[in-house]
């Protein structure tokens, strides 16, 4: 009982979020946007080689294993939304794309933060420091554009 009770919040969950995040026939939703690692050679001042290449590396792996999970996300949602036009009960086909949805959502989100681990294991903690003001300073910036500019629906 309690299986089938969190097979349906998660699928419910899931629906919600597709309706969220995807254009729809109830309004805009939010863009997907493609995994773009911050450029920590543009955040942080002091970089050394060594330090350069390690981030390359990190963040080369991370964009290809995080643009791979997103493309079978597209190709999911897709299905989806198929599905959802489609006549009659749907569950048996839609329920577990609604699970590997909400999967591929938590690996991507594991993907980027075992990036940022990686990322802070190679910055010395002075450079952590600037790097983390840079990012606070980008996401107020970013803040204050999207009050001025909000997206149009």
């Amino acid at each position: 009982m309690k299986k089938k009770i969190a097979t349906y919040l998660v699928a419910i969950l899931a629906f919600t979020m597709l309706f969220a995040q995807s254009p729809n026939e109830f309004g805009h939703g939010k863009k997907h946007h493609k995994h773009e690692p911050p450029k920590i050679e543009e955040m942080v001042s002091n970089l050394s080689a060594i330090q350069k290449k390690r981030l390359e590396t990190i963040t080369q792996e991370s964009k290809k294993q995080v643009d791979k999970m997103q493309a079978e996300l597209k190709s999911i949602n897709s299905q989806i939304r198929k599905l959802l036009d489609a006549e009659g009960d749907q569950t048996n086909t839609l329920f577990p794309l609604f699970e590997r949805e909400a999967q591929l959502k938590l690996e991507i989100n594991k993907e980027m933060y075992r990036t940022r681990q990686q990322i802070n294991n190679v910055l010395s903690k002075e450079q952590l420091k600037e790097l983390r003001e840079r990012m606070k300073a980008d996401r107020k910036k970013h803040e204050r554009e999207h009050k001025k500019n909000p997206p149009q629906k």
